[in-house]
């Protein structure tokens, strides 16, 4: 054990921060980068800042990025004289990865578990007029345990999510799960910008072969996923994996699993621009269709763009989800699902509120993007590819896609909004390169 932990030490101390061990080659990046982390790639930053930064950040590792060779050389030559602490919370970090918690006791004989394992509301009658519960109400401190009686944990075969999952019957695109898929009272204090598991059956987590998360997407179609073109420009098919029904990204406690497929082929815009991110669209081919569930559906497409389709969507009820930072300035993701309500901003409000921004009073908003938020909440760096969703006319819990996550000036700045792709504008593209794959969309 000891030495065990001396190892992980020495592995932590040898990726710590402002050591140039932390810099590798990564298949992630181009010949011209090394794969470090965040903050040394952002320390060493000699390039100025963009007009427009995306919504995206370029992952080759946990909390690392793609980053120019010269650039860190160039630091670590000004840097040289400088010496660097090693912070003893990288020991405790270590210490910590060794033993697992063991299960919350809640109670005499009563542990906390993830739900799937634990038989819903099954009572003990005693014959003598008593019935005990087996499932006590008080509440567990992670979320989506339950403090469960130790005789009435089950395994995952006869888990009482099976045979729900089983019994699944998919009527269309669109449909929202509003009050999540928990079958009792869910009391965990979940935060109003996080969403409730299986509430959003259609986002989609875009991860790199080892597992990396990427970017955000959308599931339209069984083998079908829409995403951003600005995160996929330096990766293949060989590289990425798709994965549907996740909600923390750091945890297998789900009631549901979620499901993975590789990538057959990337479709990106042919007119899309990789600096001012026009036409900021892809349409991912699955390898194998995924299957639907509770927590695992598509969402509907919006019609082609006109003046009443737009008319109806700026009076819609919309929202965003992602993994992406809830802060700006932080590169920090968000294990569990965010959902940001967000009014749309009609398109020459948004314009000119962009060009009180650095963007300056000439810059012209294309048609090819649709603005929302500005209001202090916003998407931010990790949410590129994620949808921007809005309700359909005249439903309530029922929406179509509206936007694509693209980019910001900044993130959560008032008055100004996030720029999103515009998927009604882009809505005839999308038909083609369905129509060339041989796809049939479900008739709406």
């Amino acid at each position: 054990m000891t030495i065990w932990l001396i190892s992980a030490v020495l592995l932590l101390l040898a990726l710590s921060p402002g050591s140039e061990a932390q810099d590798t080659i990564s298949a992630m990046c181009r010949t011209d980068e090394l794969c470090t982390t965040v903050k040394r790639c952002e320390d060493s930053d000699d390039s100025g800042r963009m007009g427009i930064g995306p919504r995206s950040s370029r992952y080759c590792g946990t909390q690392r990025v793609c980053c120019e060779k010269a650039q860190l050389e160039s630091w670590d030559r000004s840097q040289s004289s400088k010496s660097r602490a090693v912070s003893s919370s990288i020991r405790d970090k270590a210490s910590h990865i060794l033993e697992p918690p063991p299960n919350e006791s809640c109670g005499l004989n009563m542990e906390c578990v993830p739900r799937r394992l634990c038989r819903d509301n099954v009572i003990n009658d005693s014959g003598v007029s008593l019935i005990n519960p087996r499932i006590s109400t008080i509440q567990c401190s992670k979320s989506l345990y339950r403090c469960c009686a130790v005789d009435q944990q089950v395994d995952e075969s006869n888990s009482p999510y099976v045979e729900k999952q089983a019994n699944f019957k998919y009527k269309n695109c669109g449909y929202s799960n509003p009050q999540g898929l928990i079958p009792d009272n869910d009391k965990f204090n979940y935060t109003e910008d996080v969403s409730i598991f299986g509430e959003f059956p259609w986002m989609v987590g875009i991860f790199t072969g080892r597992q990396s998360f990427l970017c955000g997407g959308t599931l339209i179609h069984p083998r079908l996923v829409v995403t951003s073109s600005h995160n996929l420009v330096n990766d293949t098919v060989d590289t990425l994996v798709a994965r549907a029904g996740d909600w923390d990204l750091n945890s297998l406690n789900e009631p549901y699993p979620h499901q993975g497929s590789r990538i057959k082929e990337i479709i990106m815009h042919s007119e899309f621009h990789p600096q001012s991110l026009y036409n900021d669209i892809a349409l991912l081919l699955l390898d194998e269709p995924i299957k639907l569930a509770p927590h695992i559906q598509p969402l509907c497409l919006p019609p082609p763009e006109s003046p009443e389709v737009i008319n109806q969507m700026l009076s819609s009820n919309c929202f965003s989800t992602g993994w992406g930072a809830k802060e700006a300035g932080s590169d920090k993701l968000e294990n569990v699902l965010k959902r940001l309500n967000l009014p749309l901003v009609e398109h020459e409000e948004c314009q000119a509120r962009l060009r009180n921004t650095r963007l300056e009073a000439r810059f012209r908003l294309r048609p090819s993007f649709i603005c929302a938020g500005g209001d202090g909440k916003d998407t931010c760096k990790g949410d590129g590819g994620s949808p921007l969703f809005c309700t359909m006319p005249g439903e309530r819990d029922r929406y179509q896609l509206v936007g694509i996550v693209s980019w910001g000036v900044e993130c959560g700045v008032e008055d100004v909004p996030a720029v999103y792709a515009n998927v009604p504008h882009l809505r005839h593209w999308l038909d083609e390169k369905i129509r060339g794959l041989g796809i049939t969309m479900q008739a709406q």
